[in-house]
């Protein structure tokens, strides 16, 4: 990979777009916010929609300490609420976090469609009047020392609406294709595949409370639970909703259908009502999974969210239930697992204070490009953590936080992390982001430097440079000492209102042989 000249052409790509897209953009005084009120794997879901002037395809920052730490688009949309796709982070979205986007005004003769409000429960779809969606396709390559490596060409198709007018069904379809071709050891081998990750009719007459949903889907109210292939039986209310769900699990490594293991479970979600400065929702539920008539898994979970303007706080936590027979000497038959806890305090205009608990076993994380920063956190993500961010000025601002980390990829390991941004300080709204990482284990300690130069000439284009380093020691290795440099440049641009265009490439050296890493991908939303 030559990163300089690809420098080179994303820039001039960036001459290219930069003016007829600034002239464009809107004032910083039209800008708007709002909060993050739930995330998943890939989504975060927003309180601002259409009647707030975003649109379909509209990129929104997520902001912490007044400085850019995320990009989302919007997906979906309901009159006061919105569903995005989580596009990049540089540290994790939180719950509560302040997005910030450039309203729109719809065209003076368009006329207003009626849409479904969004329940606060995000699998849960925004059933429209038309059948909406996106096209995708993708393309990933990793190069590495000796001509190994893979490419893998994809495409994704998403659906979701009525496809009958204004009738009583509707269709949900996620499918995901792509064809892998690896070379290692001078042997190539070639993977192909289709998967299903959603693919349901629901049925549910416009204005009744009543919703029916058959075929593969997200269980509801838990991460747990995952895909099921069955049906959803629920009752949504204007503040609460229940359901009853069955089925069985997905073949685990190819997703297809399978009937060995059945899938059980129902539950009850209480929540605020919509429009208060104070929003609120509790979830609970059970679920059980039989394999040959024989329990496999049986266990309650619980979560919970509050939003203020000064505090914002995400609960999830499941409680197992062991049969006697499967009980060891010495436990119980009930026992808590799984649990995460993350809230954030606003003391003042210039302060927040952060702490989170993750002890969960299994996160599934969607990851179309993964550098070694995303790795290193990925490998600490498990214990306990609690930090602050101080703003201080409109447009700089520092960060510090502490973590245990337990269990994982990493063991037992302690860090300490202090970032520093600045937030659209040029005519070109650069920003700048830097940190740094101490981490230490019982046989490893090191620091992690990272830095990123971010420009936003416009709200359709995003243009950003990264680089770092890792530098460990590790006693029990050899040679003991080592580190990992890196390179990076991401561009995403909205071609136009529903096209949309990412770019990214890496460049990993020091490790056991040199890598490249290059992503694009290309959608359009009809």
């Amino acid at each position: 990979m030559s990163a300089p000249r690809r420098g080179i052409a994303v820039l001039t790509c960036l001459a290219a777009f930069a003016t007829p897209l600034g002239a464009q953009d809107s004032s910083a005084a039209s800008l708007r916010t709002a909060r993050v009120t739930y995330l998943t794997g890939a989504s975060a879901y927003i309180d601002a929609g259409r009647e707030n002037g975003l649109r379909e395809g509209a990129p929104v920052q997520v902001i912490r300490g007044g400085a850019v730490i995320g990009v989302l688009k919007v997906t979906f949309l309901a009159s006061r609420q919105a569903s995005c796709d989580i596009v990049k982070e540089s540290v994790s979205i939180a719950v509560g976090d302040s997005v910030r986007f450039t309203p729109v005004a719809p065209p003076p003769d368009s006329k207003v469609t009626a849409y479904t409000a969004l329940p606060a429960s995000p699998r849960l779809p925004v059933m429209r009047n038309a059948l909406r969606g996106r096209v995708g396709a993708q393309y990933l390559t990793i190069g590495q020392g000796g001509g190994e490596g893979f490419t893998q060409p994809s495409l994704d198709l998403r659906l979701e609406g009525r496809p009958f007018g204004n009738g009583s069904i509707g269709l949900a379809v996620d499918v995901r294709a792509r064809r892998t071709t690896s070379t290692f050891a001078g042997a190539s081998a070639i993977d192909g595949h289709a998967r299903a990750y959603q693919l349901a009719l629901f049925w549910n007459p416009p204005g009744s409370r009543r919703r029916v949903t058959l075929g593969r889907q997200i269980a509801p109210g838990s991460a747990a639970v995952g895909l099921l292939d069955g049906v959803l039986a629920e009752l949504i209310g204007p503040q609460w909703s229940a359901g009853l769900f069955g089925g069985s699990q997905p073949e685990p490594v190819t997703l297809g259908f399978s009937a060995d293991i059945l899938q059980l479970g129902g539950y009850v979600r209480r929540r605020s009502r919509p429009g208060g400065s104070q929003q609120w929702s509790t979830t609970i539920g059970v679920s059980g999974s039989y394999q040959a008539a024989h329990a496999n898994r049986e266990f309650a979970f619980l979560q919970g969210t509050f939003t203020s303007p000064r505090f914002n706080t995400f609960v999830s936590q499941e409680v197992d239930y062991y049969r006697p027979w499967k009980r060891t000497p010495g436990t119980g038959a009930i026992s808590p697992t799984s649990t995460f806890v993350t809230a954030r305090y606003r003391a003042s205009e210039r302060l927040d204070v952060h702490a989170g608990f993750d002890n969960r076993r299994n996160v599934f994380l969607y990851r179309d490009f993964v550098s070694p920063l995303t790795t290193f956190d990925d490998a600490f993500r498990q214990g306990a953590w609690v930090g602050l961010d101080v703003q201080l000025t409109r447009r700089y601002s520092v960060g510090f936080d502490a973590r245990q980390s337990a269990g994982g990829a990493a063991g037992r390991a302690d860090s300490y992390t202090l970032a520093a941004r600045a937030d659209r300080v040029t005519p070109l709204a650069m920003g700048v982001r830097a940190r740094t990482t101490y981490f230490r284990s019982q046989s490893l300690d090191g620091w992690l430097h990272s830095l990123a130069l971010s420009f936003d000439p416009s709200t359709r284009l995003h243009l950003e440079l990264s680089g770092g380093a890792r530098l460990e020691h590790d006693a029990l290795a050899v040679p003991s000492r080592y580190s990992i440099r890196w390179t990076g440049l991401d561009l995403d641009m909205n071609l136009a209102s529903s096209w949309y265009l990412m770019l990214s490439a890496n460049g990993e050296r020091g490790g056991a042989a040199p890598t490249s890493e290059i992503f694009g991908g290309l959608s359009v939303r009809f």
